[in-house]
């Protein structure tokens, strides 16, 4: 009887669910890293959020097929699973809601000047003249037009803003004006009022949003980041929000992470730090079923296809 893994916190009713419709299954949670080592020998499936060293790697024989419940997997040795002809699968998707609504409320946060009044709650002290303004008729720039992004790019269009962004192969996309190859970034950048970054993690992304692109910003426009943090030059970033070079920024991932104590960052007062949550939702476990379930189902079946395989060349 084959074997699935489960390495993280997910809760009995739901592995209860996978037993019964998948009953040739052997199923075994462990969240314990030096007790998950003792599982691999025997383990063909591995269902992971955030766990996949190499060491794993090396002490599962048998592995054939890893999911991921999250939808990075920079984390992971990438050029090993290739190597070993293992496939990869991740949690595209189930992040699609609730990151959408973060960063609409980044938005709205920053055209309402709230960092600005938070500041001024603090020290009691009363400012009406903080300055107010609207996403209305706003053009929004998204980098990285995935599930994620498309959600976003449905309802920043819902509420009048104007829509364009970056895809890595440029298609069409509903609710977006223009879609843009990487090769055209600057001209994101330069019509963006608000500017969402949501690329991946990979060796051609590492700082690619540098001091050259935040120059081509302007100087009301703000920057959100929701995607990776090593995809930022972050000294660059300092410097331009410094500087007033662009107007604000929201950001939830940083280069280094936890932020450390003497970031500039933690002192700027045109900045909103969130510590790396904007993924989490309480409805997480359940939409990663979703996934989870119709990809076992294929892989026992043969038949359809599974959905979010990673292309392992790309790094996403």
């Amino acid at each position: 009887m084959p074997q699935a893994l489960i390495t993280f916190d997910l809760a009995a009713h739901f592995i209860a669910r996978l037993g019964e419709q998948y009953p040739q299954l052997e199923l075994v949670q462990c969240t314990d890293r030096e007790q998950i080592l003792h599982h691999l020998p025997r383990t063909e499936i591995l269902l992971t959020f955030f766990l996949c060293t190499r060491r794993m790697l090396d002490a599962a024989p048998q592995l054939k097929w890893i999911q991921a419940i999250s939808a990075g997997v920079d984390y992971m040795a990438l050029d090993e699973i290739r190597r070993r002809g293992i496939l990869l699968t991740n949690g595209r998707g189930i992040h699609r809601i609730h990151m959408a609504e973060f960063a609409i409320a980044a938005m709205i946060n920053l055209a309402r000047g709230f960092h600005t009044m938070f500041r001024n709650q603090l020290q009691k002290k009363w400012d009406r003249d903080v300055p107010q303004a609207e996403i209305y008729g706003a053009t929004l720039g998204i980098l990285g037009l995935g599930a994620i992004g498309g959600e976003i790019a449905a309802k920043a269009a819902m509420m009048g803003m104007r829509v364009i962004g970056v895809k890595r192969n440029p298609a069409p996309l509903a609710d977006v004006e223009t879609v843009y190859g990487p090769e055209q970034m600057d001209q994101v950048f330069q019509q963006s009022d608000y500017l969402i970054n949501l690329l991946p993690s990979t060796p051609d992304t590492e700082k690619m949003v540098d001091r050259h692109l935040f120059n081509q910003m302007k100087p009301t426009a703000c920057f959100i980041n929701i995607g990776r943090g090593r995809t930022v030059n972050e000294p660059d970033l300092i410097e331009a929000l410094q500087t007033r070079r662009i107007k604000a920024m929201v950001s939830d991932v940083y280069y280094e992470e936890p932020l450390p104590a003497d970031s500039p960052l933690w002192d700027l007062d045109n900045v909103i730090l969130a510590p790396h949550i904007c993924g989490a939702s309480p409805r997480y476990h359940e939409r990663a079923m979703e996934i989870m379930d119709h990809n076992l189902a294929v892989y026992f079946t043969g038949r359809g296809e599974m959905i979010n395989v990673v292309d392992l060349a790309a790094g996403y």
